[in-house]
């Protein structure tokens, strides 16, 4: 794979990593640089909240060869020249006189396509890397392709995303997914849910291409006993997460032992309220120290789509896991695999409390949780995956 090229476009600053997208494309970042790939990165300097520290910082990683900090509009400076040259272009082409109205989401602006297709003009590329269906129109009908294989990383379906926005057409909104995710040459999906939809539809190329994790040392992990908390929940602020945050301290945590100490890191501390025996930490460095110093993991998730990462981190640990069924979405392991899965709130804080309190079954149920990592989740694991998917597409 030495010496292939690929242009890998994300919106998100994968540096943040306070999400599961960030995780997973640093990942994938570091697969390409051990396979000897040189990347080019693009990225959305409002949508990333770029700074000239951050483009510094993801130089000094080492994983990219160049970095393309898009901006979304041109300066306003000359009013005339921002209105003729961007406005109003922008309006007609890609909006088209407001006609049509997508049911899903197009993130490209007129001015962020012109810039990708510069690059492109300069550059011959082996595979072109395209995060979200919403950024479909960067190789749509585009001239300045090449030879070159196009790869989308869905990350979530989308059609499920939107599906309770008011006066939200589900039907209409499949058809344009579809469409869309068929542009491409190999369509990625983490979710095996997901992967069995779009194979179903679409007449491409699908890889199941699930999330991965180094494998952490487990030398640091506290014994049972000694450990400071006894829940630990990881959670960004995105609607499904408040959601079913609200729900878990409203159904769950008042069946709940009130000596339990419960740890909460990420957004959402934000949106909840005080609790005597729950910790609020919206930001750590080093979620691996918080992981080893708790005895188990939950993840309340009522709503949603694809393969939860806090999750996989929490297995990667042996930490037991307790969540709903939409906890378990996308992998490919429904059963013996370091979940508990519970249908209700009375049942999850059954769950909790039979974990806690009986050793035999967090034991069994520990290396459960490690075993599923190893085998599905591993960056070797991983690897294996990614090697033939790419071999199967005559890269070498």
């Amino acid at each position: 794979m030495i010496g292939k090229r690929i242009l890998y476009q994300m919106l998100d600053n994968p540096l943040g990593k306070n999400h599961g997208n960030k995780t997973w494309s640093l990942q994938l970042l570091k697969y390409f640089k051990i396979r000897g790939f040189e990347v080019d990165f693009i990225s959305d300097k409002e949508w990333g909240m770029w700074s000239a520290a951050d483009v510094e910082a993801i130089h000094k990683t080492g994983l990219v060869k160049s970095v393309h900090i898009l901006d979304r509009k041109p300066s306003k400076k000359n009013i005339l020249r921002y209105f003729f040259q961007h406005k109003l272009p922008h309006f007609f082409i890609k909006r088209k006189a407001g006609f049509y109205a997508p049911a899903i989401s197009d993130h490209i602006t007129l001015f962020y396509q012109r810039q990708f297709d510069k690059i492109l003009k300069n550059n011959e590329y082996d595979f072109i890397y395209i995060n979200y269906v919403t950024c479909y129109s960067l190789i749509k009908n585009n001239p300045y392709l090449g030879s070159a294989i196009k790869i989308i990383d869905t990350h979530d379906f989308f059609t499920s995303q939107f599906q309770r926005k008011k006066n939200f057409d589900i039907g209409k909104a499949f058809r344009e997914e579809i469409k869309r995710l068929s542009l491409f040459d190999n369509i990625w999906t983490v979710s095996v849910e997901e992967h069995y939809i779009f194979s179903q539809f679409c007449d491409k190329k699908v890889s199941l291409v699930q999330t991965m994790l180094d494998k952490p040392s487990l030398d640091s992990m506290v014994p049972f006993d000694e450990k400071e908390y006894d829940i630990i929940y990881v959670a960004s602020d995105i609607i499904h997460n408040k959601v079913s945050a609200s729900w878990f301290f409203s159904e769950v945590y008042p069946s709940l032992p009130s000596s339990l100490k419960i740890c909460v890191i990420g957004k959402i501390t934000d949106h909840l309220s005080e609790y005597p025996n729950v910790h609020k930490i919206r930001f750590v460095d080093d979620l691996g120290a918080f992981y080893a110093k708790t005895r188990i993991a939950i993840c309340p998730m009522l709503s949603g789509t694809g393969i939860k990462v806090k999750v996989v981190e929490a297995l990667s640990f042996g930490l037991p896991v307790v969540c709903n069924p939409r906890g378990v979405d996308g992998l490919l392991n429904k059963v013996n695999n370091g979940c508990t899965v519970v249908e209700n709130g009375m049942q999850f804080a059954i769950a909790i409390t039979a974990l806690l309190t009986d050793r035999e079954l967090y034991s069994r149920q520990s290396k459960q949780a490690e075993s599923s990592f190893d085998l599905f989740f591993s960056t070797k694991s991983a690897y294996k995956k990614l090697d033939a998917i790419f071999a199967k597409s005559h890269i070498d």
